[in-house]
């Protein structure tokens, strides 16, 4: 990965207006990770992808984070502040590819892959949010086995699927981080995950408008034609 420039940065954020969110994440990605092929950004595990994001933020604003919250008891505003280097759960690899594991449980064997960011939206669009786990997982499983014979993935039972679940996460930590959050209006602790993706966004376009207005100042100042 590289660290982007300033006119980098701000023509992403512009043609990136129209854009979904995921499009134009895989975007920035992708021209962190010096490639055009978003399709292989967008197959990134979700922990992954987070981790270039992560680092990506660190480099453009710093390692200081501030966000705030909503209490879901009181409805007070909290505000809480960490540093990234807190919230490094993996290390990066050198190359983007799509890592693949083995199961082997009561006769099963199991191979899969971790969740990317295809699988949510499409689990998103298409399936209730009870429904989400389920679907994302059997969109994982590239084959399963049982007592040595080939099975479909909707023949897994929920026990295999959970076990699955579980290596997912220890294996992609950085795909679900969480927040210990205390209200100081009513004293409530609860834990909210904290979402890179459309956090970074808003810095970026805060930090985009601004540049914006800097410029327009500079440019009717100097009397710029462009």
């Amino acid at each position: 990965m590289r660290p982007l420039t300033s006119s980098q940065l701000l023509l992403i954020w512009e043609e990136g207006l129209g854009q979904s969110l995921p499009d134009k994440t895989f975007r920035l990605l992708g021209e962190a990770c010096n490639t055009n092929d978003c399709a292989s950004i967008s197959r990134l595990s979700i922990g992954e992808r987070d981790a270039r994001l992560l680092l990506l933020r660190e480099w453009m604003f710093g390692k200081r984070l501030q966000n705030m919250a909503r209490c879901p008891v009181c409805g007070e505003i909290t505000e809480w502040e960490t540093n990234t280097e807190e919230l490094h759960l993996q290390a990066l690899p050198d190359q983007l590819s799509v890592r693949t594991f083995n199961l082997e449980k009561d006769g099963y064997v199991v191979n899969f892959r971790l969740p990317d960011s295809n699988d949510i939206a499409k689990a998103t669009m298409e399936v209730r949010e009870d429904e989400s786990y389920k679907m994302i997982l059997s969109a994982c499983v590239l084959e399963a086995k049982r007592n040595g014979k080939k099975i479909s993935r909707d023949k897994l039972p929920i026990q295999i699927l959970e076990q699955i679940n579980q290596l997912m996460g220890d294996e992609d930590p950085q795909a679900d981080i969480r927040m210990n959050i205390k209200c100081p209006s009513c004293g409530h602790r609860w834990e909210a995950r904290f979402d890179i993706v459309s956090f970074l966004w808003a810095e970026i376009n805060s930090w985009a408008q601004r540049m914006l207005r800097e410029i327009y100042l500079l440019a009717k100042n100097f009397g710029w034609q462009e």
